[in-house]
This record gives structure tokens, sequence and C-alpha cells, in this order.
């Protein structure tokens, strides 16, 4: 009997740890700098239960932007964006990274002030591989402007996304109007057109 005891116990860390991510997420979208404790309250879990699965503010955030990652890269995947015309499978793309981008927003305040900026696009860099590949399909295809390099456009999207994102938790447009001006900027962004030298 005795050695089936861990399994629940290690069922329940899991579930705490999972619940403080997610108070995290919920509480850095209105207040960037909110408190351990009141991420502890959140959850529902002491302040003791939050330090035995995270160190610090550091590592909770840290922990909050591997998931948010991974969460990106699976949507990205779901998306199909090796599947139909390129600027379709952009569209769908977009939506797919926006609304997972839409759950972990306080992250898109927070981290720019935390990790330097070749450290951050380093993390990102394997929820991109699916965005890269389209963009490179789309330029052969000539959906795509093919004289602008694959990372300027993959910037370009990524500050697109990143800066609905604030406006949102800014209250300066709400989802639908910063979602709707995210695909038509960013459409028109990676579009093949001539710009007269």
């Amino acid at each position: 009997m005795s050695s089936l005891a861990p399994r629940p116990a290690r069922a329940d860390a899991r579930r705490n740890a999972e619940r403080i991510l997610d108070a995290t997420a919920a509480l850095l979208a209105a207040d960037p700098g909110v408190s351990l404790e009141r991420v502890a309250a959140r959850a529902g879990v002491s302040r003791a239960t939050l330090y035995h699965h995270f160190a610090g503010r550091d590592a909770l955030l840290d922990a909050l932007t591997e998931r948010s990652i991974a969460e990106v890269k699976a949507a990205l995947e779901a998306a199909r964006p090796e599947e139909g015309a390129a600027a379709e499978a952009l569209e769908r793309v977009l939506l797919a990274a926006w609304q997972a981008v839409g759950r972990y927003r306080g992250l898109v305040i927070v981290n720019p002030h935390r990790l330097d900026r070749t450290e951050l696009r380093a993390r990102l860099e394997p929820a991109l591989v699916p965005v890269r590949s389209l963009i490179r399909r789309g330029q052969r295809s000539g959906a795509f402007d093919p004289d602008v390099p694959v990372d300027w456009l993959i910037g370009t999207v990524t500050d697109l996304i990143h800066s609905a994102s604030r406006q949102v938790t800014a209250g300066a447009m709400d989802a639908g109007d910063a979602e709707r001006a995210l695909l038509r900027t960013a459409g028109g962004a990676l579009s093949a057109h001539r710009v007269p030298r």
C-alpha cells in the first residue's frame, strides 16, 4: 500500500504547480508587477507551496514562459501552416498565435524587461519554426515579398502580435479590433508588392 502513496502526492504537486501557473498568467495580464503573495492566494496554495515549486519570481516567470511557448508551438502546428495557399495559411497561423498569446498577455509586458531580446528570441525559436517554413513557402510561390529577409518578416509578425496584445492589455483596443488590425497589418507587411526605389 505504501508503495502507491507517492503517486497521488506527485499528482497533487503537479496540480498545484499548474494552478500557480494559471493564477500567474491571469494576474499578470491585469498587473505585471503582481506579488507572489497574490499569486499564491489566487492559486489557493500557501506561500510555502509556491516557493516549493518555484524558487522565486524569475523561476515562476521562466516556467510560465516555457509553458506559453509550448502552447504557442502546439497551436501553430495545429493551424496546418503547410497546407493551402500561403496567405490563407498565414491567417490561420496568426489567429492561432494570437489566441495562444492572448492567454499570456502579461508576459508580453514583463519579459522584455527581464530578458534581453537575444535570449527571448532564442526561447521563442522552437515556436517560430513552422512560421519560418510558411514564409519561405510564400516567398517561393510569390505570395510574400521575396526581397525581404525571412527573419525580418518573422520579427515583424512577432512584434505585431505583441503590439496587439499590449493594446488589449492597456485597454486601448478590444480583442476583436486588435485581431482584425493584426491580420490586416501582417498581411500587408508580408504581401509581395514592389516599392519604388
